[in-house]
């Protein structure tokens, strides 16, 4: 049986920006509903809201988890979205994905993203950049 709401908060009472071991823990590999549910909670509880969304100061995002470079504020654009987006991972080898059928009746294609290192589930890349509002020369894929 589904445990209530307010447990499943309470599981998460003592996480923060310093000690973040329940977050990771609920990372895998395929991400589930529950642990996505779980991930995008437990990133409000810690940050209160998004708090890369308005960042735009010129540097390196990095993997939570391990410090691994995963995406250039070169690359980082205002997207459609609550988080932030970017266009492309670093480098090609900064991350893995992997391809998920029917996610939120998206009708573009949708990957799942992982770093590449400690594969700690990222979010999703979703292939409508352009329609969604990218204006660089051939958008396609948002982070």
């Amino acid at each position: 049986a589904e445990r209530p709401e307010r447990i499943r908060y309470a599981r998460y009472a003592e996480v923060d920006l310093e000690h973040r071991d329940k977050y990771f823990a609920v990372s895998c590999r395929p991400i589930t509903k529950r642990a996505e549910d779980d991930m995008e909670l437990l990133s409000d509880v810690v940050t209160w809201g998004e708090r890369f969304l308005n960042h735009w100061v010129p540097g390196r995002y990095t993997c939570a988890r391990c410090a691994q470079p995963l995406y250039s504020s070169r690359d980082k654009w205002s997207g459609p979205c609550v988080w932030p987006s970017w266009r492309r991972p670093i480098d090609d080898d900064a991350v893995s994905t992997a391809d998920v059928e029917a996610y939120n009746e998206y009708s573009c294609r949708v990957r799942e993203i992982y770093c590449a290192n400690c594969s700690l589930f990222i979010g999703h890349m979703f292939e409508d950049a352009a329609q969604r509002g990218d204006a660089a020369p051939n958008a396609r894929w948002r982070h």
